[in-house]
């Protein structure tokens, strides 16, 4: 299952889109792939020498710059992840009861998973519990020239005092070319408990050599939003747990 970034009316970025064109990745690590989304986000996606092997590393921009930096193991099991507009951080913290595992998905159709993850704000420092299921539809779709999987999905963060922070259901794809999840059409249930439909999924798939590779300027579905912007330290790849 791969994370949802929200950029609700809260959200503070970290620059500005002409900052966000200058983002580099961390020295001793190569970027692999972009994909530009629909809901104004385009990622970048790379990996690291000093990473696990098969890991990922992924940042998400929207028109006004970054929004997140989040990575992966090679199984997808979230990892760590910095978040621009609130000036947080998640970290896991092993072991997983149930760990994502999309090698389980495609080999019996179902990935249960159950974790927790450290989360530290500015004011705050706390556990968070990740538990929910991912299915593969039977159906696929194509994308870009790439044939994916349709995954139903399912997921709930809920605090260490018992709130639920997070809820979605809906639907995600996995490429079994690329190795790579790409988000899809949810239903999301923030801390406020109101409901809202967002659709990510990918239009353009962008690799090494072709046109846009590297670009972190948003180009569909895009609405100009005001918003400042504080700082998000870039997690060096020695400090990461891959």
């Amino acid at each position: 299952m791969r994370a949802r970034i929200l950029a609700g009316s809260a959200l503070l970025t970290l620059a500005t889109a002409a900052g966000a064109a200058d983002f580099t990745t961390p020295a001793g690590c190569e970027a692999f792939m972009s994909v530009q989304n629909r809901g104004c986000t385009v990622s970048l996606l790379w990996r690291c020498e000093a990473g696990r092997a098969g890991g990922v590393w992924e940042a998400s921009f929207s028109l006004e710059g970054l929004d997140s930096i989040v990575s992966y193991d090679d199984d997808y099991q979230w990892l760590d992840a910095a978040y621009s507009w609130d000036g947080s951080r998640e970290k896991f913290a092993p072991p997983a009861s149930d760990p994502i595992s999309v090698t389980e998905l495609l080999e019996t159709g179902l990935d249960t998973f159950d974790f927790n993850m450290h989360r530290a704000t500015p004011d705050r420092r706390y556990d968070i519990r990740v538990t929910g299921a991912d299915r593969l539809t039977g159906e696929t779709v194509t994308i870009d020239g790439f044939e994916m999987d349709e995954v139903q999905t399912q997921l709930e963060i809920v605090d260490d005092e018992g709130t639920t922070e997070y809820a979605s259901k809906g639907t995600q794809f996995y490429s079994r070319e690329l190795g790579m999840f790409f988000l899809g059409p949810e239903e999301v249930v923030g801390a406020d408990g109101v409901p809202g439909l967002y659709d990510d999924r990918p239009v353009d798939i962008i690799l090494p050599g072709e046109p846009g590779f590297g670009s972190t300027m948003p180009l569909y579905d895009c609405r100009l939003q005001d918003a400042a912007a504080p700082a998000l330290s870039l997690p060096a790849p020695e400090a990461a747990p891959l």
